[in-house]
Parts: C-alpha cells; sequence; structure tokens
C-alpha cells in the first residue's frame, strides 16, 4: 500500500472539449516510504469552474466517485480534447 499520492498536472494549458468547456488533466503518482515518485495508474481531469472530476477507467471516464466505491456510469465526451478547426 502507497504510503504517499499526489497529484500532478500534466500540461501547463486548460484544453477544451467538444462542448466547448475547458479542462486540465492529471495523474497521480505514489510513493512508499521515501522511495522516489513513481507513476500510478490513475489518470483523469478537472472541469474550470466546476467540482466536475473524472478517471479515466479502461477507456472510458467515470465521475470520481468511482474512487471511493459509488456505483457511477461512465460520462460520454469528457476529458477529450476537441479537434483543432
Amino acid at each position: 500500500m502507497p504510503h504517499q499520492r499526489r497529484v500532478r498536472i500534466v500540461q501547463a494549458a486548460y484544453s477544451t472539449d467538444k462542448s466547448g468547456r475547458n479542462f486540465m488533466p492529471f495523474a497521480v503518482d505514489i510513493r512508499y516510504g521515501s522511495d522516489d515518485w513513481e507513476k500510478d495508474d490513475i489518470t483523469g481531469c478537472v472541469y474550470q469552474g466546476s467540482a466536475n472530476i473524472f478517471i479515466k477507467v479502461g477507456e472510458e471516464y467515470r465521475p470520481a466517485a468511482f474512487l471511493l466505491g459509488k456505483n457511477v456510469d461512465p460520462v460520454p465526451n469528457v476529458c477529450e480534447t476537441a479537434p483543432a478547426s
């Protein structure tokens, strides 16, 4: 079991999804004792100006409540950057 976890923002600027909403992708790192930080399998995104946090599970994104054992359905089209126009 990890002794510490931290959230790491993986890019310097917001991305925009297909609905025009801004989000910031993140990854979680873990550390055991005084060892170096390692990448964990948890990634996701947080939406600007809201409490909407999504975690990637397989190829889908689910609300962060998933990590607390909640049975939540995947949410389509979140955390996916819109194609450049």
